[in-house]
């Protein structure tokens, strides 16, 4: 008898198990769904007359709104999280992110009920500081912006997200 009932028990697990898929809320990719988060990024500069990469951090807020199904406008704020130092000529150089902004149009294919992947195509406003021994400069570059990710939905609520941006 105890092991009939243990039988029950995985034959429901296993039913349950074999459900969630169907059970789980399908992924906020509709037309009309408005969305917000916070992204911790990785930044990396390249440039022409240093030798080493540049990689300080920076903490960015996104918020989209989905225009379409599975097309949304989405405005980016960031701001520097992390410095990074690089060594130039014998001088030490730290680098700063000061602030991004950004406008692009993501799209959203699938993968499922619980994620997706998308494009991204848009344009992107950067200021950079670095200073030394000798002073501090600033710079700010714009231009287009492409990149793609994906999104893993723990529920409507919240997803966590990777991607990739140039």
């Amino acid at each position: 008898f105890q092991d009939m009932t243990m039988k029950k028990r995985l034959a429901l697990a296993a039913a349950t198990l074999a459900l969630m898929p169907f059970l789980a809320n399908s992924a906020p990719l509709q037309q009309g769904t408005s969305y917000a988060g916070v992204n911790y990024a990785l930044l990396k500069f390249s440039p022409d007359d240093v030798s080493t990469d540049i990689e300080p951090t920076a903490l960015v807020g996104r918020l989209g709104h989905f225009v379409l199904d599975q097309i949304a406008i989405e405005g980016r704020l960031g701001l520097g999280a992390t410095d990074d130092s690089i060594h130039d000529n014998g001088n030490e150089v730290t680098v700063e992110m000061d602030r991004l902004a950004g406008l692009y149009a993501t799209g959203h294919v699938p993968l499922g009920e619980q994620a997706s992947v998308y494009a991204l195509v848009g344009y992107t406003q950067v200021k950079v500081s670095s200073s030394s021994a000798f002073g501090s400069v600033s710079d700010t570059d714009s231009g287009f912006t492409w990149g793609f990710g994906a999104d893993i939905y723990a529920s409507p609520q919240f997803a966590i997200n990777a991607e990739y941006t140039r």
